[in-house]
């Protein structure tokens, strides 16, 4: 685990949270986290490891998530600051999930339980911001529309540049032409 990232997880939970009694300090609440991010540990594997309760454990990952969380930009923030050349990439994906039989979160797409997130980057690949989760089941067009993807690029006036689910999404998206099957 890189040092730098987990003393920089460490001082956020000092700074919003102070010195509040717990089971663990903020040193091994951030390395409860960023194991669960990171690695993929399961709860009750960290839980093991850090000699705590698997709920314990779940409020260590889940508290450090939000207050990261609250450290994201905005999407204006992110493409305001943006210094490339008029455009950004769009691309929705589905993370998987363990939450089985979910309403909405099931994509046929994918075959599997999952959450819709629309990713933005630059032309290189730099990543300038990831949407809240919304249910798998979501397609990419309505995601993006939800998000406010669409008005806001718009707005900046930065052109994007999607694949074809994204078609009719309007504003400033271009996508690929749809061909008419033989």
């Amino acid at each position: 685990m890189e040092l730098e990232l987990l003393e920089m997880v460490t001082m956020v939970l000092i700074a919003v949270e102070g010195d509040r009694p717990c089971k663990l300090g903020p040193y091994d609440r951030a390395r409860c986290a960023l194991v669960y991010l990171r690695k993929h540990d399961t709860l009750e594997q960290i839980a093991a490891g850090f000699r705590i309760g698997v709920a314990t454990a779940w409020r260590y990952v889940n508290d450090t998530i939000e207050l990261l969380g609250e450290f994201a930009p905005s999407l204006t923030e992110a493409l305001a600051g943006h210094p490339g050349d008029g455009y950004v990439l769009l691309d929705g994906t589905v993370a998987e999930t363990d939450r089985v039989q979910a309403e909405g979160h099931y994509c046929g797409k994918v075959s599997r339980e999952g959450v819709n997130l629309q990713v933005i980057t630059a032309d290189d690949g730099t990543l300038l911001w990831i949407s809240p989760a919304l249910p798998g089941g979501r397609h990419d067009v309505k995601a993006a529309r939800e998000h406010h993807i669409v008005t806001t690029c718009a707005r900046l006036d930065l052109e994007v540049l999607a694949d074809k689910g994204y078609i009719g999404a309007g504003g400033t998206v271009i996508t690929p032409i749809k061909h008419r099957p033989n």
